[in-house]
């Protein structure tokens, strides 16, 4: 049987973009800004990828591929020097998709954003102004005034951390990333990467188990509230986190004793469809035993193909299931 790391290698590789699906990406995000180009009176100074996909802790299946689109402020302003509402912004930006033949149907408004679906991925679009050398103004998530960022400040701290920590670290933001989408994407995506940079600022890299439970049991002292759309919110995160913190700390137990299957059920429980008990060769093993009625049952309750107290009878289910 496979070992919990093996297991985890193949936890971020079911979860990683592919190399076809990055063309995909690419190819729709240079249409999406050629049409934007196109519009003169949206005042288009520049535009940028940012968030998961361009600081490449994105994970499948594809969403939010966060385009910001960068207004010339001069253009924007009314005579008093004041930016319009960003829901007026947002606006002209649906409005504008909407009377383009490849995008009709596909665009909505979400907070903060538009957003344009096509087939099995996202594109969140944010409109934004310049401030100051590095910052940008973009809408808040009420949707009533502006609020800064610094979108480069992160993607340029995260490359730093990814190769202060033997380039690793955004393979486990992905598993955190992936853990976050299966409870509802409680934390924003962006604040498990401050977090991650926080928690492992200044260590070295041992392995993925070792490092997966750090985040998980030292996020608590770095997640800021503030970050999150209401402090209840936050109190459902910090529950869902220490959920997830007691197994993972539950499965090193077992580890240390040397109950490798046991750790890997647990770590099953909390990553769910993408974490594989076993590889796809044992399953096509017990897959084959099953079915000439050699699979055998311990005392323990495990299976094998080897040795048992008895037999389970004769089945030609597909081997897939047993995963």
């Amino acid at each position: 049987m496979g070992t919990l790391l093996q297991s985890i290698q193949t936890l971020i590789d079911n979860i990683t973009v592919t190399d076809k699906q990055e063309g995909n990406i690419s190819s729709s995000v240079n249409n999406i800004i050629s049409t934007l180009e196109k519009d003169d009176e949206l005042y288009l100074k520049e535009s940028f990828l940012n968030g998961s996909y361009e600081r490449d802790t994105i994970i499948r299946p594809l969403q939010d591929i966060d385009i910001f689109i960068v207004l010339n402020e001069e253009d924007w302003v009314d005579d008093s020097g004041n930016l319009p509402n960003p829901q007026s912004v947002l606006s002209k930006i649906k409005r504008y998709f909407d009377s383009q033949h490849d995008y009709q149907g596909k665009v909505k408004q979400d907070r903060p954003c538009v957003t344009v679906e096509l087939s099995n991925k996202s594109f969140d679009i944010l409109p934004a102004f310049e401030f100051g050398n590095t910052g940008y103004l973009i809408p808040d998530y009420n949707l009533l005034s502006w609020t800064l960022s610094y979108p480069k400040t992160l993607t340029e701290s995260l490359n730093d951390a990814q190769r202060d920590y033997g380039y690793k670290l955004k393979n486990i933001i992905k598993v955190i990333k992936y853990w976050n989408r299966l409870n509802d994407k409680i934390i924003p995506s962006y604040h498990i990467e401050e977090v991650a940079i926080k928690i492992f600022n200044f260590t070295t890299f041992e392995n993925y188990e070792k490092s997966i439970r750090k985040w998980f049991n030292e996020a608590h002292y770095h997640v800021e509230d503030s970050k999150f759309k209401s402090y209840q919110e936050y109190e459902k995160f910090i529950k869902k986190l220490d959920k997830a913190k007691d197994k993972l700390n539950e499965a090193y137990d077992f580890l240390e004793d040397k109950k490798e299957g046991d750790a890997k059920r647990i770590w099953k429980e909390v990553f769910e469809k993408e974490f594989p008990i076993i590889d796809e060769e044992e399953a096509k093993t017990f897959a084959k035993s099953l079915s000439e009625g050699k699979l055998k049952i311990a005392s323990s309750g495990l299976l094998s193909t080897t040795s048992g107290m008895s037999s389970i009878s004769a089945s030609k289910g597909y081997f897939g299931d047993v995963l």
